[in-house]
């Protein structure tokens, strides 16, 4: 096998700290360098931002508590389910030929209706549970899925039966490996920053901006 000739690479052109374009090689797939988005484009699922999102080095015990008891879920995510849903229930008296259309529902709005499932049924009772949980089979076969991931990064409305507080085995897990990994770098007790309550944020916000107008 012949050696491979860097000459047929596009040069990056990625505008640099200099001012002026990166003449590394790029790759094939988009022509920039592994300096310059080259190696990876980052996360794109929801499952994937959710990941990355995690911190190590931020305080886990408080992530642990907003994720597992405090239940921090976007107000988006609900609306996003809640609207799923509601499409769903017009979809459950077709046929079997639009299940193309409960498909692509399912494939929008998954992580959202996985996350509020619960949420919807305690509400709107078992029927609504069982209808939600048909429409993500139906995608979860089509796709033949690994299951999801997400629960370990993400707070999800607990089931209604059979509940740990202290979230599932692979979550503890994960937990333990984050502990683990703070403690060796930033020595036991390290808390890093803290988020700030919503309500605090607006609170500093008002303070600011009157501030800002008794000094002019």
């Amino acid at each position: 096998m012949g050696r491979f000739d860097l000459e047929t690479l596009p040069r990056c052109g990625a505008k640099t700290r200099s001012g002026h374009p990166c003449q590394r090689y790029g790759n094939k797939a988009n022509g920039r360098c592994k300096l310059h988005g080259g190696r990876s484009t980052g996360a794109k699922t929801k499952e994937g931002k959710l990941a990355v999102r995690v911190n190590a080095l931020v305080n886990a015990f408080m992530w642990h508590f907003y994720k597992r008891l405090d239940l921090k879920i976007k107000k988006i995510d609900v609306e996003n389910a809640l609207h799923a849903y509601w499409r769903l229930i017009g979809l459950s008296e077709m046929q079997t030929r639009n299940l193309d259309k409960v498909i692509e529902i399912v494939r929008q709005y998954r992580f959202e209706l996985e996350t509020v499932k619960y949420y919807i049924a305690e509400y709107e009772g078992p029927e609504a549970l069982l209808l939600i949980q048909s429409a993500l089979d139906h995608y979860y076969k089509d796709t033949a899925a690994e299951h999801l991931k997400f629960h370990i990064y993400s707070a999800v409305f607990p089931t209604p039966y059979f509940n740990r507080l202290s979230g599932s085995h692979a979550e503890l897990a994960h937990e333990m490996r984050i502990f683990s990994k703070t403690e060796r770098k930033k020595g036991f007790g390290y808390t890093a920053r803290m988020p700030m309550d919503p309500v605090q944020k607006v609170l500093n916000k008002y303070l600011k901006k009157l501030k800002t107008s008794n000094k002019s």
